[in-house]
């Protein structure tokens, strides 16, 4: 006889095996940086008073802090101090953070930085814009805007090209782009 305890055969535990994943079934949580999430979107927006939203998935308020999301999606979106990759909604609004890319109907930034935005109205003050496409776009003093195509442009701001300024850029770089190539051609 040894020392060594004995485990009854009913208690040892059976050697795993590995089975293709089953997205129905439920298993523990990814810990890899899949699990990282990317977004927030209806399901994990944290919404104040909950209301119906007709016809679309989004959330219907989400305010976001100090942090960074790959993306927003919700009827009214306030972003204070954060990174976010696009915001989707109704209403938009960014104080001192940075954004990828608005899509709403109104959208207003504050001393922040945005890539791009598609909207009907624009408020600017205090950021950086590179590309507003927009039909009223009120800028504020201390901004700089890349290229602005809108139907209206109100306030005093540093824009570097507008719709017209855009089309001469391209025609130019276009002209200089065909040149080079005929250059080569003969060559």
């Amino acid at each position: 006889m040894t020392d060594e305890p004995t485990i009854p055969s009913s208690a040892t535990p059976r050697p795993r095996r590995r089975r293709a994943a089953d997205p129905a079934a439920p298993g523990p949580a990814p810990t890899t940086a899949a699990a990282i999430p990317t977004g927030i979107d209806a399901e994990a927006a944290p919404a104040p008073a909950p209301a119906p939203v007709q016809g679309s998935r989004a959330a219907p308020a989400v305010e976001f802090a100090r942090g960074a999301v790959g993306g927003i999606r919700a009827q009214d979106v306030h972003v204070r101090t954060g990174m976010v990759g696009g915001i989707a909604g109704e209403r938009a609004s960014v104080e001192m953070g940075m954004v990828g890319g608005i899509a709403a109907r109104e959208a207003s930034v504050s001393q922040g930085a945005v890539q791009a935005v598609l909207a009907q109205e624009v408020r600017i003050e205090q950021s950086l814009v590179r590309t507003i496409v927009a039909n009223r776009v009120q800028a504020g003093p201390t901004t700089a805007i890349a290229f602005v195509i809108a139907g209206r442009v109100d306030g005093n701001a540093r824009i570097l090209f507008d719709w017209r300024g855009a089309m001469a850029l391209g025609a130019a770089l276009g002209a200089f782009l065909a040149l080079i190539r005929v250059s080569r051609h003969r060559a």
